[in-house]
Parts: structure tokens; sequence; C-alpha cells
């Protein structure tokens, strides 16, 4: 009857322990999986707002400024926007970090162009940025693209 052995609380210790550690390493390995496989895993949803049949996106020649409405969809908040105007002359890159949208939320602004110096508009390009896993991310296969642009 001299048998030493591990007691059964420690044996229960050592078993929770050994399973924490097990499902830390496949989160980490799932986790890596993911952000390797998309440079942006969810889907944002941005889209042009639309009032009666016309979209709130325009070009106005005489103020120089293209004006524009967003909406955001449901799934993700969106900390800022990236907006690429290529013209037939140069493009122009806008940065609005003030572009916060809230899910399902709408953003208005409006963007200086000049198209005597650029060039008529061939295309306008947006592209959301959202925080993933605690870093920033520009989701460039997100983006929303515009080649029909009406003027005000």
């Amino acid at each position: 009857m001299n048998k030493r052995g591990i007691s059964p609380v420690l044996a229960s210790v050592f078993l929770i322990s050994l399973a924490v550690a097990l499902g830390i390493g496949i989160m980490t390995f799932g986790r890596a999986q993911v952000e390797q496989e998309a440079q942006c895993a969810i889907d944002v949803n941005l889209k042009m707002s639309t009032i009666d049949p016309s979209a709130q996106f325009c070009y106005d020649p005489a103020n120089k400024l293209i004006h524009l409405t967003i909406e955001n969809g449901v799934n993700i908040k969106v900390e800022g926007l990236i907006v690429n105007v290529i013209g037939t002359e140069q493009a122009e890159t806008f940065e609005l970090n003030d572009a916060v949208i809230e899910k399902a939320g709408s953003y208005v602004s409006v963007i200086p162009y000049d198209s005597s110096a650029a060039g008529e508009i061939r295309q306008i390009k947006i592209t959301p940025a959202v925080i993933l896993f605690d870093e920033a991310v520009i989701c460039i296969e997100k983006s929303l693209t515009i080649e029909t642009i009406e003027l005000c």
C-alpha cells in the first residue's frame, strides 16, 4: 500500500491546463489562416445612396467639387475612406480619415476636383478602411467603383 501517485485534484488541474493550452494553439492557428486567406475577410457592403431614382453622386464643374453620399452595410464600422479619382489626364487620391461610418450609417462629403487640370472623370474608386483584430486594414477588394458620374 505504499504506492505513490498523482492526486485527483492535481490531475484535474493538469487536464484543464492542457485543454486550455490546446484550445489557444488551435485558435491562433485558425486566425492566422483566415488572415492569410484574405486581406479583408468581412464584407463591408459600401454603396451609393439613392434618393428617388437618382444616385447621390455628382460633379459640380462650376465649384470644382464632387458631391458624394455613401451608405455602409450592417457588418462592420468603417473607420475611413480612400477615394481615387481617375481622370483622362491624371489620377488623384484623397484620404478621408474623418469618414467614420457606423453600421448601416451614411456619410456625406465633397471632394475638390478640377477637371480642367485632371481631365474628365473616368472612374471614382472608394476604398473602405476598417479595424479587424485590433489592426487597421484597407479593404481593396471591397471597393466601391463608380464609372458614371452625373453633373450636379
